[in-house]
């Protein structure tokens, strides 16, 4: 019963306040994208990686804190980094060909895409990102990411 004492806190709380339940979803710099709102992102953002996962997969999970850490700092040069879940969004999985998750893919729009197979740590994924938006790579000016 102890255990359920927090969660009817919670509860509480975000009837009475209009918080959400669980705010470190909302807080997330990586994006999630559906069926539904996918090429009209694609479409407002000429750089984006997008992160074709499954919750189930035990390497998204661990890919999954170290691609946040690369959107929290990408966000800083207006590099989106965005999440689809092919455990729901199956259609838009098959229509890029996805057969393994995680699969990481570079777009320049819903039409323009290319396979990313880099290394999967942050430093290796923000270098990347700001050399494809053509800037500096991260190693070569790392000051800017301190």
């Amino acid at each position: 019963m102890r255990s359920l004492v927090p969660w009817i806190l919670i509860l509480i709380a975000t009837a009475t306040t209009g918080l959400p339940a669980c705010p470190r979803s909302s807080a997330s710099s990586v994006v999630s994208l559906t069926q539904e709102t996918f090429y009209d992102f694609m479409e407002e953002n000429p750089l984006v990686l997008a992160n074709f996962y499954a919750p189930w997969c035990g390497y998204s999970r661990r890919l999954a804190p170290k691609f946040e850490a690369a959107a929290e700092e990408l966000k800083y040069d207006d590099i989106p980094l965005v999440k689809i879940d092919c455990a729901w969004e199956e259609d838009l999985c098959d229509e890029y060909q996805i057969r393994s998750v995680p699969t990481m893919m570079v777009f320049r729009g819903p039409e323009s895409f290319e396979l990313y197979e880099g290394s999967q740590q942050p430093e290796s994924i923000i270098s990347h990102m700001i050399g494809e938006a053509g800037g500096d790579t991260w190693e070569s000016n790392p000051q800017s990411y301190d």
